[in-house]
């Protein structure tokens, strides 16, 4: 049995395997975690290892390594950027200043496909990273996450600030008010940024490439795009069976 989690600077998600298939999952606020409080029900857990995806930093990582110890006995797992691994090889000129979440999100979408491929990881920040038919990655785009966007107009503007959920938009059509402008304006920057990257990457593979959606806000963004894509919102936790098998 092999407990995984995948943390991130807002939110965080863990999942049980068992003979590697997902007996449970949950999900956690980052903050709680960097406070000492573990989910609930972990002490009825009895994992084997556990494998980490962290970028939340080092406090997070202590606090989470002395936690386990103490509850599990066991040492936890931290994935790592490498130059190469499982087919893909990194395109940052210092591999090691790569977000190990895009790093894994990669390694498990060309494991799954070793074909061309844009990956969107949609969280805090979405992040767009790119890979040729030969699992090269080409390099990568960082954009404000849409919850962060959002937050940015409400507090630093004096009208353009919505109280509408973002979740619960269904339309891109211009904005009659202003929760529409703003939340759908918000949404059409992030689906612009895609397609931007798409036809970058068609630049560098022959063939329409793949379009990968992952993250807390992937399910969204699925929704509205309509060309052909791939949502797979535990992509980064897949990547974790490549980097630390």
């Amino acid at each position: 049995m092999i407990l995984e989690l995948d943390i991130g600077n807002t939110r965080g998600k863990w999942r049980l395997l068992s003979k590697g298939q997902v007996k449970t999952r949950g999900s956690f606020q980052t903050a709680d975690l960097r406070a000492g409080d573990l989910p609930k029900g972990w002490d009825l857990l009895n994992p084997k290892r556990v494998r980490v995806v962290n970028v939340a930093g080092p406090v997070v990582a202590d606090t989470l390594q002395g936690h386990i110890q103490a509850l599990f006995s066991l040492e936890v797992e931290f994935s790592q950027v490498l130059e190469e691994c499982a087919g893909v090889a990194c395109g940052y000129e210092n591999h090691r200043l790569l977000g190990a979440d895009r790093w894994l999100a990669m390694l498990a979408a060309f494991d799954r496909d070793r074909r061309a491929a844009l990956i969107v990881d949609c969280g805090s920040a979405v992040t767009l990273d790119l890979l040729d038919n030969n699992g090269r990655h080409l390099g990568g785009y960082i954009v404000p996450g849409i919850g962060l966007m959002q937050r940015s107009l409400y507090l630093d503007t004096h009208a353009a600030k919505s109280a509408q959920e973002v979740a619960f938009i269904e339309s891109l059509e211009a904005g009659r008010n202003t929760d529409e402008a703003i939340n759908r304006g918000l949404l059409l920057m992030v689906l612009g940024a895609i397609d931007r990257a798409l036809e970058e990457l068609c630049e560098f593979c022959d063939g329409e490439p793949l379009l990968w959606l992952t993250g807390g806000d992937a399910p969204l963004l699925s929704a509205l795009y309509q060309q052909d894509h791939r949502l797979a919102p535990e992509l980064v936790m897949d990547g974790l069976a490549l980097s630390n098998p």
